[in-house]
């Protein structure tokens, strides 16, 4: 009885995250559509992600990922052993340091966007990003500080408000965009109306934690970080997880800057000169805009599924270890794989068959025109193949994390960064920008494969045949899933995007479910445990 509570247990908190996390994808989508309108595939567009993309690669570093994989298990050990007031010190002291840090970090920051551009002749395209980091960079601070009070509420169970948060960015997202026509009559004038709105969506999101921390009896005090004993394993922690999640997240931002660096001017000549050769850009303006939009998309599955499971199991892997309970350890480990695979391979297959009519419906309007349209779905086409093995990984990683054992993912994972790079610069000449989602998708499943084997060998887990078994089963349902979608698809064509906003709904959502009508009937047929689980939690209370 025990276990079967556990399961409950830990797929309720994985529907309270889910829930939040589907409302601020839907939010996210309307944040896309209305930006994906105003600003297309344009330069300006290409400037602002790569100028947002910064400060966000400091939110995954010392936010939600290195700190809170570091933080997490330790703040769960002190709680077991020493008792919670001892453990709100300890989270008090490392609150304090992350605040000297990041103060430090934003002032640099500022300082450096503030004179680079003066001394250096830069072209117009990275003017714009330092201009727009200016306005950006602040929101570092506030975004970490808020990704380590939900680190801090998920370790104690409250899973709500972390998971709401990105709601109120996207909220504030929205209203930039939609004000942003009345700040100016040009691009790159209504684009910083958008900037503003992220900085102060980051103010937003640490005041609406406030009343859940009262109400917890939680409060701030500063203390000396460097005198709490609990400091050194999380320092000791958290140095090569920084390294490794920095040369990932680092990687994502190079597919950015590829993008850029390697797309023609917008006024120029559509050739450079390297070693005495003439080369042609291999890319055009808007690259580093579809990426964005193309990975909005797979994002989707990914964030409602794979991050909220992850999310939600990372503190039960970790209280896990800190008994040694390696068969509740495994165990639980084995039924999170079986979900995400469950969801991460049909979602795979759906979102490759249904690119055309997605982009169709959300994006091709106004300034997004056919040939944005194109491109993006071509990229979506290659982002999606590596869905399931994206949703795998952060529930991978945190199993190592939780076992203390953070060497082994930066080691795979810097293996993988560089073979991504190598990709890169290689597929961009044959499939342009999606050569850099393609080189993304492989280097993902590798790390996936190579991190599995590792992790049955070293780390007390056993891949039990019952994922298997599942696996097996999720595959024939997807398959006829896959082929159902194809066949209703054919039945609505194209019409160059020129068809009504109803009949581009329909050429979405028919196909969509009639794919998931057979996907669910091929479950039932095969008695697969993951669809039963999902059935039954759909109907019980969130407690």
């Amino acid at each position: 009885m025990k276990t079967i509570s556990r399961s409950y247990s830990l797929f309720r908190s994985v529907r309270i995250i889910s829930i939040c996390t589907f409302t601020s994808r839907i939010l996210g989508l309307v944040r896309d559509i209305i930006c994906a309108s105003i600003f297309g595939t344009s330069m300006v567009w290409d400037a602002f992600i790569v100028a947002f993309k910064i400060p966000n690669l400091f939110r995954r570093l010392f936010g939600e990922g290195a700190l809170s994989a570091a933080f997490i298990p330790v703040f769960t050990e002190q709680i077991e052993k020493h008792g919670s007031a001892e453990a709100w010190k300890f989270a008090n002291a490392i609150a304090t340091l992350l605040i000297i840090i990041l103060g430090g970090v934003v002032l640099l920051g500022e300082g450096s966007f503030l004179v680079i551009p003066k001394i250096f002749h830069i072209q117009e395209k990275w003017q714009l990003i330092y201009k727009l980091l200016i306005i950006m960079f602040p929101y570092v601070l506030c975004i970490c500080l808020v990704a380590f009070i939900g680190a801090v509420l998920n370790t104690i169970h409250h899973f709500f408000m972390p998971a709401f948060t990105p709601i109120v960015m996207n909220t504030c997202w929205i209203l930039g965009a939609i004000l942003s026509p009345y700040t100016g009559d040009t691009l790159e004038k209504m684009i910083y109306a958008v900037a503003i709105a992220t900085f102060l969506s980051g103010l937003i999101q640490i005041g609406i934690h406030i009343p859940i921390l009262r109400k917890k009896e939680i409060s701030y005090r500063p203390a000396l970080p460097f005198s709490h004993p609990g400091l050194k394993p999380v320092l000791s922690r958290i140095t090569p997880i920084v390294f490794g999640l920095a040369i990932v997240q680092i990687n994502v931002l190079l597919d950015s800057v590829i993008a850029i660096g390697f797309s023609a001017p917008q006024s120029g000549p559509d050739y450079f000169h390297f070693a005495g050769m003439t080369i042609q850009y291999p890319l055009r303006i808007g690259a580093a805009s579809v990426l964005y939009y193309s990975d909005r998309l797979i994002q989707f599955p990914l964030g409602v599924f794979g991050i909220a499971m992850a999310t939600a199991i990372f503190p039960l892997f970790s209280a896990h270890a800190v008994r040694g309970d390696w068969g509740n350890f495994s165990a639980t480990f084995n039924k999170a794989l079986k979900f995400i695979l469950f969801i991460g391979i049909p979602a795979s297959l759906g979102i490759i068959m249904l690119r055309e009519p997605i982009v169709d419906l959300l994006y091709r309007r106004n300034q997004f025109n056919a040939e944005s349209a194109y491109r993006t779905s071509r990229v979506v086409l290659f982002y999606g193949i590596g869905i399931w093995a994206y949703c795998g990984l952060h529930v991978l990683i945190r199993a190592f994390y939780s076992v203390k054992d953070t060497v082994t993912p930066v080691k795979v994972g810097a293996i993988c960064v560089g073979l991504n790079l190598i990709l890169n610069i290689s597929l961009i000449w044959i499939v342009q920008e999606g050569g850099l989602a393609l080189s993304t998708a492989i280097s993902a499943i590798t790390q996936i494969i190579i991190l599995t084997i590792i992790l049955q060998k070293r780390l007390h887990i056993k891949i039990e045949k019952e994922v298997v078994i599942s696996l097996q089963k999720t595959m024939v349902a997807s398959i006829a899933m896959a082929f159902t979608c194809w066949y209703v698809l054919r039945i609505f064509p194209d019409f160059n995007g020129d068809g009504s906003l109803f009949y581009k709904g329909l050429r979405l959502f028919v196909p969509m479910l009639s794919a998931l009508t057979v996907f669910s009937i091929a479950s039932i047929v095969l008695k697969s445990e993951e669809f039963g689980h999902m059935v039954r939690l759909s109907f019980r209370r969130i407690s």
